[in-house]
């Protein structure tokens, strides 16, 4: 990323000058509707702010820009690493990874249980028509159901 940090300067000092001006207005406007007006919200008033009063700030979006496409938290990777800890037991520890994969896939994107998303698909027709004709979706949902039949066999011989 190429930053003039010349020009970067004059853009963070008017940037400051109306954050600086309108600080206490959001915070009576926070006040008066209860709410919390988010950076997101303050950077976005900011270059309107400028691109009305046609000021350029080139560097200053570059910034902001990568600085709100950094995630906040390690959340969702970690979320993906216990739910391959749950599904890759030892008891199923012979899947393959295109197994785990297709699972996980389907769990992060559809949010149902296994059992409950082919309750979901069993009966739509155009659905399955569509996964049948694409090899790759094929191959995953006969996984999946053949998936499902073991774990309903399992757990029906506990």
């Amino acid at each position: 990323m190429k930053i003039n940090t010349d020009k970067l300067f004059d853009e963070v000092v008017l940037s400051k000058d109306y954050l600086q001006s309108n600080w206490e207005q959001w915070k009576q406007e926070e006040t008066t509707r209860d709410v919390i007006i988010s950076s997101e919200e303050k950077w976005l008033r900011l270059f309107g702010h400028l691109k009305e009063n046609h000021i350029a700030a080139p560097n200053l979006i570059k910034i902001v820009k990568f600085a709100f496409c950094l995630p906040g938290t390690s959340a969702p990777v970690e979320r993906v690493f216990s739910l391959m800890n749950n599904a890759w037991t030892d008891d199923r520890g012979l899947m393959k990874e295109s197994t785990v994969k297709g699972l996980k896939t389907c769990k992060i994107n559809i949010g149902l249980a296994s059992e409950d998303f082919y309750i979901k698909i069993k009966n739509k027709k155009d659905f399955l028509k569509n996964v049948l004709a694409n090899e790759n979706y094929m191959q995953i949902l006969f996984k999946f159901l053949f998936l499902i039949q073991s774990v309903s066999f399992y757990l029906s011989n506990l």
